[in-house]
């Protein structure tokens, strides 16, 4: 296709004229195609271009208030830069302290509740290194063969020089103490004596309970209360029966035993146990009077809906009933404390 004739210069002010079309041979190329050359457009020249919008691009970039504008928002920017790198960077320095933190065992795990002058202060501070250190105080305990091996880890009372005479004998099994999971610890008190305790079985199967209380910076073992003693064993007391007020540290439960002589409408009733007799025998106290409201509170302190029986560790008196053949029944004459610690 021929081009068609050339135009006048006056309709293309802005063009140089257009090339005529390249024409291949068919004999060579086998197709007949014409090839158009891109036509490069002319810059305009700026006589061609309105004054406002020349004078405007002439100045862009150049003028002092645009120019002061670009490095604002080049410096804003750079900032912003920096802010969301420096949260970055905390951020990630607080994961990597929270990951070490909680790979590394927390031994001081202090509640709100607990200051310096609450009795569990000595326990609750440090509860990892308190349950450490009365483990191993056991443990030394249970392997003494004498007297004077346990001296230096309990308690001493006034009546525990004549009570170690009278009652100590070597710990009949060794108690399981390598496992932790076997273990449980809890720190409480008792008219405000603080005191921790542990609990677990011998090798025999055999439960036990140790209590302990600190004395300084030290930890004592509380060996009255770890080995349940009052003014009798409650196999003595059920076969012999004593009229003045006996002091016990005894498990108390409510029961429903009463007698014509100890009717339920004015009595409240107990079942008394220990953990190291076998021996099971019935208290009873007069409704609404101070005994029984104060064994109603620590009962209710004890409570806890997964056991199917509701139980709790007391110290109390206990004297025999007037009526001669109501056999292992007493009357629960005074509630002492809470708990098996002496305060």
């Amino acid at each position: 296709m021929e081009s068609a004739g050339p135009r006048e210069e006056s309709e293309y002010p802005f063009r140089a004229p257009p090339e005529e079309a390249i024409r291949l041979d068919l004999a060579t190329a086998g197709i007949v195609k014409e090839i158009a050359r891109i036509e490069t457009p002319i810059q305009p020249d700026d006589s061609t271009i309105p004054r406002h919008i020349q004078h405007s691009e002439a100045l862009w970039g150049k003028h002092p208030i645009r120019r002061g504008q670009y490095w604002v928002w080049i410096s804003f920017g750079v900032a912003i830069a920096l802010l969301f790198a420096a949260i970055a960077w905390f951020n990630q320095h607080s994961k990597i302290k929270d990951t070490s933190a909680s790979k590394t065992p927390q031994l001081i795990v202090l509640a709100e509740d607990y200051t310096e002058e609450s009795p569990q202060f000595a326990f609750q501070q440090n509860p990892y290194r308190a349950r450490l250190a009365c483990i191993e105080i056991f443990r030394a305990f249970t392997t003494a063969k004498n007297v004077s091996d346990i001296l230096p880890l309990i308690r001493q009372q006034p009546s525990t020089a004549a009570l170690l005479a009278k009652r100590w004998q070597p710990w009949p099994s060794p108690p399981m103490l390598d496992n932790p999971d076997q273990i449980i610890s809890e720190s409480d008190e008792a008219k405000g004596r603080g005191f921790f305790w542990i609990q677990g079985q011998n090798q025999n199967g055999s439960p036990f309970l140790a209590f302990f209380v600190a004395e300084g910076n030290a930890f004592r073992l509380d060996w009255e209360a770890t080995m349940e003693i009052g003014e009798a064993r409650l196999s003595t007391l059920a076969r012999l029966p004593a009229t003045n007020p006996i002091a016990m540290r005894v498990i108390a439960a409510p029961a429903n035993y009463f007698l014509p002589t100890l009717p339920e409408r004015e009595y409240e009733c107990y079942q008394i146990s220990s953990l190291q007799d076998e021996t099971i025998v019935w208290g009873y106290v007069k409704r609404n009077s101070p005994e029984h409201q104060q064994l109603s509170e620590i009962l209710e302190q004890y409570s806890n809906l997964l056991e199917a029986k509701q139980q709790a560790r007391v110290t109390l008196r206990l004297s025999k009933t007037d009526d001669v053949s109501s056999q292992n029944r007493f009357f629960i004459t005074e509630v002492l404390h809470k708990d098996w610690v002496t305060p």
